[in-house]
């Protein structure tokens, strides 16, 4: 059976206001603007003031396929001992969970089991010699089972991450550490044993804490009404 409209079907979609801006024109990134100079408008195809195109993260863009130029980036800020103290913070939150504290891949998502993937150690095999353009490439655009963190760390933040990553693999027989000077680097020392007080200061406090509201708790159990201890008003 065939079916189809009949003559009183409306066909007219009816008038639309504005027109050009509701079904406006689409025009590919790869197409020229002749037509846009041909009926008189301009297109400079500068980007807007105050923005930069995408994967162009200035100063330090490099493009994921880029890791032969990854291992010749170099760090362009002028870091100094508080962004050293600052890198091992960072990395303590977003890192050490895998890669551990000390480096060394035991990190506690690892050791437990959660994870089955072994994180790599920093601070031996081919990892010890990784550039720190390298390191900056794997953050950016994740390494093997890892994912990227560029969303996490902002540019500064991923090389001061580096740097504290550098300085401990100088320490194990990695390359010698210079991306912040020595003076700065005992500076940093001191403010990271500092760090590293206050931390240990803040769990102690919150470990008085629990046991006081474990003894101020009621036993299981126990009734606490007046009916039940035969209070009466």
């Amino acid at each position: 059976m065939v079916t189809s409209c009949g003559e009183d079907y409306r066909r007219n979609p009816g008038k639309a206001y504005a027109p050009d801006m509701t079904y406006s024109r689409a025009y590919d990134y790869y197409n020229t603007t002749d037509s846009i100079n041909n009926a008189g408008g301009s297109f400079n195809k500068l980007p807007v003031p105050g923005t930069i195109a995408r994967e162009q993260g200035l100063p330090t863009h490099i493009a994921e396929s880029d890791t032969t130029a990854a291992k010749a980036l170099a760090n362009p800020y002028d870091l100094n001992a508080k962004d050293l103290a600052q890198g091992k913070r960072l990395y303590l939150i977003h890192c050490g969970i895998c890669h551990g504290e000390k480096l060394d891949g035991q990190g506690p998502l690892y050791t437990s089991e959660k994870y089955i993937a072994a994180p790599a150690n920093l601070k031996g095999g081919k990892y010890l010699n990784f550039t720190a353009g390298q390191l900056y490439h794997a953050i950016v655009y994740g390494k093997n089972m890892m994912g990227s963190y560029a969303s996490q760390l902002d540019t500064r933040q991923r090389w001061q991450v580096i740097a504290y990553i550098k300085s401990i693999q100088a320490e194990n027989g990695g390359e010698a550490f210079t991306m912040i000077s020595d003076k700065e680097e005992e500076k940093a020392e001191q403010l990271m044993a500092e760090q590293a007080a206050e931390s240990e200061e803040g769990a102690e406090e919150e470990g008085a804490a629990e046991v006081t509201n474990d003894a101020a708790a009621p036993a299981e159990g126990t009734d606490q009404s007046k009916e039940g201890t035969g209070q009466t008003e």
